[in-house]
């Protein structure tokens, strides 16, 4: 018999935020004219598995009580343009959501049913770990490297 889910005790979201690449991301974190939690937010929904580093400047809001606390964070980043969320890896197939793309499409269905249009969420693509094998060298992209993490992952 297999285990439930934590993910069982939640509605099914309906959006599909767009994912954004390691590239387009990074090139927010360097553009100077904009600024991290006004014109992008990097939400990492680890919980867990939290470590051996993050994008810079990400926020770590954890999946298993992110729908309980969806109208806060709805109120708090209504007006970041850019809400960009990442798990490990950022899956998302037909058979299985995984924890950043899910918490994306929850907060883009609570924007959506509010009517708020000044923010918008997003996916990055291939998560932290995609992020961390391109970006681990650039402490200007990516916080808290630890190489033995991710040699054990």
């Amino acid at each position: 018999m297999t285990e439930p889910s934590w993910t069982d005790a939640f509605p099914t979201p309906t959006s599909k935020p767009a994912r954004l690449t390691r590239e387009d991301c990074a090139a927010l974190l360097k553009d100077s004219s904009l600024v991290n939690g006004k014109d992008f937010v990097f939400v990492d929904v680890r919980r867990t598995d939290f470590g051996g580093g993050t994008v810079r400047g990400a926020v770590n809001v954890h999946a298993q009580t992110f729908f309980d606390n969806l109208d806060a964070f709805t109120a708090e980043y209504a007006a970041v343009k850019k809400v960009i969320f990442f798990c490990n890896s950022s899956s998302w197939t037909d058979t299985k959501m995984g924890r950043g793309p899910r918490c994306a499409a929850w907060y883009q269905d609570a924007l959506d049913t509010r009517g708020i249009k000044t923010s918008q969420a997003f996916i990055l693509s291939a998560g932290v770990k995609g992020w961390v094998n391109e970006f681990k060298d650039d402490a200007s992209l990516t916080q808290d490297y630890d190489e033995q993490f991710w040699l054990q992952a």
